[in-house]
């Protein structure tokens, strides 16, 4: 009695997840992630707003808002993992970066999964008297809700040096932490165009 009954614990750690019955045919494409057997792949399209938490070395910048932009595509490798990759450009205040991440999801259930999001930034700018050094590092890690939303901790490793001449000021290395939010599938596909949006109406009316 004893034995059968670990057997059939063993049997239920190791068996494979069920997400519970479902008339939802498998799509090989969808815009709102979703583990399988719902999708083979899925668009990634996150909007992010995080605040750095410590001090920027440089103590020029009074902001500590940073937005972000991912757009990519992930595939479900299994019914418990999705791995892909997405374009990233970032901007605060003073502040412009670009880069490539990686994406591994974990699926908790069907709404909920945790995001592993390794990054190499490739170019990268600053308005206040330094250089940015390529490459620079970034990774962070978000626990989403039915791929709508989410909340995330990331931290950003960068080289620069000061770019005026006649200034004695030395290179700075600096690891910034940041906190916040992320929408994605359809809200951070909206909130990307109502963006884009207000770029282009602030554009035309700085040309008028």
């Amino acid at each position: 009695m004893l034995a059968r009954a670990v057997l059939t614990c063993l049997a239920l750690v190791l068996a494979p997840p069920v997400w519970g019955a479902s008339s939802e045919e498998e799509h090989s494409l969808c815009w709102r992630g979703k583990p399988r057997p719902y999708c083979k792949g899925f668009i990634l399209t996150d909007i992010g707003l995080q605040a750095r938490l410590d001090d920027d070395p440089t103590g020029s910048v009074e902001s500590p808002l940073h937005l972000s932009l991912d757009f990519g595509y992930a595939h479900n490798v299994s019914e418990r993992a999705a791995v892909g990759g997405t374009a990233y450009i970032a901007t605060g205040e003073q502040h412009f970066r670009v880069g490539v991440r990686g994406r591994y999801r974990r699926w908790l259930s069907k709404d909920v999964s945790v995001d592993l999001i390794p990054g190499l930034l490739v170019y990268g700018s600053e308005d206040n008297g330094y250089d940015y050094q390529e490459p620079g590092i970034i990774g962070s890690v978000t626990l989403g809700w039915r791929d709508w939303v989410g909340v995330t901790v990331e931290a950003e490793h960068s080289r620069y040096k000061f770019g005026s001449p006649g200034f004695n000021k030395p290179d700075i290395t600096d690891t910034t932490w940041r906190v916040g939010g992320k929408l994605g599938s359809a809200p951070g596909l909206l909130g990307t165009a109502a963006l884009l949006g207000l770029y282009i109406y602030f554009l035309a009316t700085f040309e008028d």
